[in-house]
């Protein structure tokens, strides 16, 4: 019973040793070197978030003014640039103004006879002068009148009036008197030109110009094609206004509702004929995405930004 016990015991220390450390002290445990770590470095307060942010916000401008320009390049078409934009139609009328103005007041600085006219007269007459030249050089008119319409009022016209007049011995042919059938005409040419009318007269021409290009026939106002081009016409349209009047909430549901519209009549096309669908959007300046994605709500139209 001894001898066991002993045997036990020894075998129990000889396990002990085999699995004990080689070096039981417990300070030269815990020791270590140091020399290998390397501390981090401290990080700037703010600096990297202020420069991923000039990094992001720079990547959006640059992304956004190349969507801008492949929307222009995508808007270059042949209809699109037939349309009248009243901002531009005016402001060429208002800019021969300003230089008759400049012209009438630099000849008035060299003449110095007391017969002469005050400047504020001179100038008057020359911006007149001057903006009746612009409307004599048109070719565009509202209410639907076509330059052929013209051309017999102001050029055929007053020579029959003479002819009959003097057939019935009504009066003598004189130079004045026919100066004065022609400046009649004109007047009338002035009347009707498209620089003298509103806003909504130049739509309307717009439209017409629309149902002429589009047109599948004569007299033809209800295919797709010339349907989709006159929303084109009233979204353009309302698009300049909302650029220039951003507080405008309730145009800008309409803007949308015409979108809508728009892309309804040209799906309803693309069931009709591919081929008349593709050759429609590329001549409006759309892409497949504008009509069959989802149309959001815009919360700002920008100018030249919208379709």
């Amino acid at each position: 019973m001894q001898a066991t016990t002993s045997r036990l015991i020894a075998q129990i220390r000889a396990n002990a040793s085999f699995f004990s450390l080689p070096n039981s002290n417990p300070v030269a445990q815990r020791s270590f070197q140091t020399s290998s770590i390397t501390l981090a470095a401290k990080k700037k307060k703010g600096g990297n978030k202020k420069q991923s942010r000039a990094a992001i916000q720079k990547a959006e401008a640059e992304a956004e003014q190349q969507r801008i320009e492949e929307l222009r390049r995508l808007k270059d078409t042949k209809f699109l640039n037939s349309l009248i934009s009243p901002k531009n139609l005016f402001a060429t009328t208002q800019l021969t103004q300003q230089q008759a103005s400049q012209l009438a007041s630099a000849e008035q600085e060299k003449k110095s006879q007391a017969t002469t006219p005050d400047n504020a007269d001179a100038a008057a007459s020359a911006a007149t002068a001057g903006a009746q030249k612009a409307v004599d050089n048109t070719s565009n008119f509202h209410s639907f009148v076509t330059p052929s319409e013209i051309e017999m009022i102001t050029k055929h016209a007053p020579k029959a009036s003479l002819e009959l007049d003097r057939g019935n011995n009504l009066l003598i042919r004189t130079a004045v008197q026919e100066k004065l059938a022609f400046s009649q005409g004109e007047m009338v040419k002035r009347i009707v030109a498209l620089e003298n009318a509103d806003s909504k007269a130049v739509m309307h021409a717009n439209i017409n110009t629309a149902v002429e290009t589009f047109a599948r026939k004569e007299h033809d106002t209800g295919s797709p094609e010339v349907q989709a081009a006159v929303w084109t016409v009233r979204i353009n349209n309302l698009g300049q206004h909302l650029a220039s009047n951003r507080k405008d909430h309730h145009n800008r549901r309409r803007y949308t509702y015409l979108l809508h519209k728009r892309a309804k009549m040209l799906r309803y096309l693309k069931r009709q004929s591919l081929e008349r669908y593709h050759r429609c959007l590329k001549e409006l300046g759309l892409q497949p995405e504008m009509v069959e994605g989802e149309i959001p709500f815009p919360r700002r139209v920008e100018l030249g930004a919208y379709y």
